[in-house]
């Protein structure tokens, strides 16, 4: 760090000033003005996104820059997105496809590395949706945007994933994934054919829904999440498990559900599921359909 710092021994001043300004989590950066005053209590999500262009930090370059980023959310297109470094192209095996060429499609943004295991295992999952969705002849396509350390594992990657990519180069991967606020890896954001973001939670999306989630817009989801509380009525109010030792009962989102991994297959989940509220424990409806030991009364 090229600026000065609170000794690591002096404990005193760093409990003064964590309770000061009320530090909780870290890292956390409170930025102040000439004259001791807060101009802004965690600027740190700021320098993630703007970097220097966020200085000198006030409430109104904040506003100026979100108001550019709405700006520029609104006249957004493919060619746009992909033309960051002056290229206007994609790589597609051995070929340069055209960013043109991906117009008027349905385009996922892939932002992963081959070196985080959880990316490794979500790029199978994506995979074997995109086969899905090829085969059906649906208007999607992915982008694999590389976060790759090394030139190696960029090239691993790209053996292991059958749709295009962006050249190694880390200046346009990071500009596209300050352009839309990446924080952690596998990310999936989805561009609709208009050229406008449809979602940037499509990893969620895809573990839910597989390929039923296509074309990722909110009316598809809608869709799919009635159909969810419709077969949910089909469903016994409490059942015995396998892995565990309690009753689980059937809840909603409404009824204290929510995001939770699946403790029987360990896949993500969201809304419906079999609870046990006293121990945390949860599994998808089917899991409990399929792994359990009988259930009792219906919902409907």
């Amino acid at each position: 760090m090229p600026w000065p710092a609170v000794p690591f021994g002096d404990l005193q001043c760093k409990k003064r000033l964590s309770e000061r300004f009320q530090v909780e989590g870290i890292p956390r950066l409170v930025v102040l003005s000439p004259g001791g005053e807060v101009v802004h209590p965690d600027a740190a999500d700021l320098v993630h996104r703007y970097g220097e262009r966020a200085f000198p930090f006030t409430p109104a370059r904040v506003a100026e820059l979100e108001a550019d980023d709405q700006r520029k959310y609104a006249s957004q297109t493919l060619e746009k997105l992909f033309s960051i470094d002056g290229k206007e192209y994609v790589n597609g095996g051995n070929e340069q496809v055209p960013v043109s060429r991906l117009v008027g499609k349905t385009v996922g943004l892939y932002f992963s590395a081959h070196h985080c295991a959880p990316c490794v295992k979500f790029t199978a999952k994506l995979a074997a949706i995109y086969s899905s969705l090829k085969g059906k002849a649906e208007e999607f396509e992915v982008v694999y945007i590389p976060m790759d350390k090394e030139e190696d594992g960029y090239l691993r990657s790209c053996r292991d994933m059958p749709w295009l990519a962006l050249p190694y180069d880390g200046a346009p991967s990071r500009a596209l994934a300050r352009y839309f606020d990446v924080r952690e890896i596998p990310t999936l954001v989805v561009v609709g054919p208009d050229g406008k973001t449809v979602t940037r939670d499509g990893r969620n999306l895809v573990n839910l829904y597989f390929d039923m989630a296509f074309p990722f817009t909110d009316a598809q989801i809608r869709l799919l999440q009635e159909a969810e509380d419709e077969a949910a009525k089909g469903y016994p109010h409490s059942l015995r498990h396998r892995g565990h030792r309690h009753e689980l009962s059937i809840v909603s989102e409404k009824s204290g559900g929510g995001p939770y991994i699946c403790c029987e297959c360990e896949e993500q989940g969201l809304g419906w599921a079999y609870q046990c509220i006293a121990c945390g424990y949860e599994i998808h409806l089917r899991c409990g359909r399929n792994a359990g030991d009988g259930g009792s009364a219906g919902t409907g």
